[in-house]
């Protein structure tokens, strides 16, 4: 009974594994899609932007304010 289980979940896992990489197999260039915000073009298009870059840019609008409790309007931050 344990094998026969454990056949069937390799089998269900390796399907799903070929389902996930079959538009990786099938591209031209090979390559895996870009999954981070900053090196994805799509993504900026839509007016995404890294969380990382938002945060050093809200810091530095905060810390060259005179009043460094104001908070940041663009990202919300106080």
């Amino acid at each position: 009974m344990f094998i026969e289980l454990l056949l069937l979940v390799l089998g269900i896992l390796s399907i799903a594994i070929l389902a996930m990489g079959i538009n990786v197999f099938f591209r031209k260039n090979k390559k895996f899609p870009q999954s981070s915000i900053g090196g994805n073009k799509d993504m900026r298009k839509l007016g995404l932007k890294c969380a990382k870059h938002e945060e050093i840019k809200c810091r530095r609008d905060i810390d060259g304010r005179e009043n460094v409790n104001a908070g940041c309007a663009s990202c919300g931050h106080s």
